[in-house]
């Protein structure tokens, strides 16, 4: 098991709640979405072993990622089921939705229940499985990231299954991730990246973007913005390098929050028509609470059941 860092649990926090935030449809949600799928991809780059033989390293990540895929999207169409039947709303197209869990495993497939952004998962094994296998057989840094970029440039013309084109689109942001961690961290070129991010928003404004769609407004501009602002916010963490527990648990919980959080985002804006009181904050307050509860009873059930996996 990887040793915590007090600044990296932090940064897992920080980027869960980013997300929590951006699907809450908050001011932020434009600004967030612009970064906050990169940063976690980036991030999932930090501590891939890449010494591990490929059987080990393959086996381990199902396990990790693909699992908890299966469990929690099968949960997220019964409970998608369970709600349009309650509400008297038109029915699900079991085969279809079926074939999205099981074959396709993209947005598009996955949007019309509670398991949409469980996309992120088998894209996230297909990108450290290609990147450990890059790594393994291609030694030349520079040959390494020419492949990188080209893979992520064929994901936009393809149209895979199980998810895959969405990994071509990952392992770019996970070959970052990885040099950063390994060759970066006190790099003094970073003290130019907010410069250049200024200069980015000058010219282009927020670029528009949404990984799971692959839907980018403009390539090269999305990837230097999505890159520095994803590595300016290491460089202040590691920097900052504080350690507070709630931080700590929240992101040592990040996948757990990832999958519940349309969830509670859902209760809370229910929550908030009902009350009729506030906006899109006391969404995000009360979202929020529903998701300490659920850390609360993970914590009392650790290793149980579907905690065994998140």
């Amino acid at each position: 098991m990887q040793p915590k860092i007090n600044w990296v649990e932090n940064l897992k926090a920080f980027a869960i709640l980013s997300v929590i935030l951006g699907h809450i449809a908050s001011p932020f949600s434009a600004f967030i979405y612009s970064w906050h799928i990169p940063l976690f991809f980036i991030l999932a780059g930090f501590f891939i072993k890449f010494d591990l033989p490929i059987k080990d390293f393959i086996l381990k990540d199902f396990k990790k990622l693909m699992i908890p895929y299966f469990i929690f999207a099968l949960l997220g169409l019964v409970v998608e089921i369970i709600k349009r039947i309650a509400l008297h709303r038109e029915p699900l197209d079991y085969i279809q939705e079926l074939k999205g869990i099981f074959i396709w495993m993209d947005i598009t497939s996955l949007q019309n229940t509670y398991a949409f952004v469980l996309w992120f998962l088998p894209a996230l094994f297909f990108a450290r499985v290609f990147l450990f296998v890059i790594n393994k057989y291609i030694k030349n840094l520079f040959i390494q990231a020419a492949v990188i970029f080209s893979l992520f440039i064929s994901s936009f013309y393809t149209e895979l299954p199980f998810g895959v084109d969405n990994g071509l689109n990952a392992i770019l942001f996970l070959f970052a991730g990885s040099l950063f961690f390994r060759f970066y961290q006190d790099n003094r070129l970073l003290y130019f990246l907010p410069f250049m991010l200024v200069g980015l928003y000058i010219l282009f404004g927020v670029p528009s973007l949404d990984v799971a769609s692959k839907s980018y407004g403009n390539i090269l501009v999305n990837l230097l913005w999505a890159v520095s602002m994803s590595y300016i916010f290491f460089f202040i963490f590691k920097k900052l390098n504080f350690e507070i527990k709630i931080l700590s648990i929240w992101g040592g919980n990040a996948m757990l929050l990832f999958i519940t959080h349309p969830y509670t985002n859902n209760i809370a804006h229910i929550a908030a028509l009902k009350i009729n009181f506030g906006d899109w904050y006391i969404k995000l307050f009360i979202s929020l609470l529903l998701l300490q509860i659920i850390i609360f009873i993970k914590q009392r059930f650790i290793g149980r059941g579907v905690f065994n996996y998140v």
